[in-house]
């Protein structure tokens, strides 16, 4: 199928869609979305199939914190019916800003993504360890 986004007409599989049951916070009425890799940035994206306008920058937590270790519940599992810790991947959101500077990763609310199933959830994090809004900036100088 062919679909409008903000990255131009891109032609999409729909055996790569990934199904967000009950939407993303804010987004809930969206559920279905692809992942767009850039071949040139550690970024990937998000992107709605049924808003061509909606797209997330997302970013694998092992750009930003290597020793990233959210302690999410076995209930966001179980929603995307379970597995090996392998059936899964973890992405975290990104808000872009300006200046750039300002570009915050969202470590409390990773996306939880069942590769095999190809369902996703954003979880919640347990514990106080990861932030809404860490500055990617200080996130890469930490990593070194």
């Amino acid at each position: 199928m062919t679909l409008q986004t903000r990255f131009g007409e891109i032609e999409v599989d729909e055996d790569k869609t990934i199904e967000f049951k009950e939407g993303i916070p804010g987004f809930e009425t969206l559920r279905k979305f692809i992942l767009i890799e850039d071949e040139e940035s550690k970024f990937c994206y998000l992107q709605s199939v049924e808003e061509g306008a909606i797209a997330f920058t997302i970013i694998s937590p092992e750009w930003v914190k290597s020793d990233y270790a959210p302690c999410i519940g076995e209930s966001y599992f179980e929603k995307l019916g379970g597995g090996k810790t392998e059936d899964f991947v973890l992405y975290n959101i990104v808000a872009v800003r300006q200046p750039i500077e300002e570009t915050t990763v969202n470590l409390q609310a990773p996306l939880l993504i069942h590769t095999t199933r190809r369902l996703g959830v954003q979880a919640i994090a347990e514990g106080k360890d990861y932030q809404v809004r860490h500055k990617l900036i200080e996130l890469i100088q930490e990593r070194g």
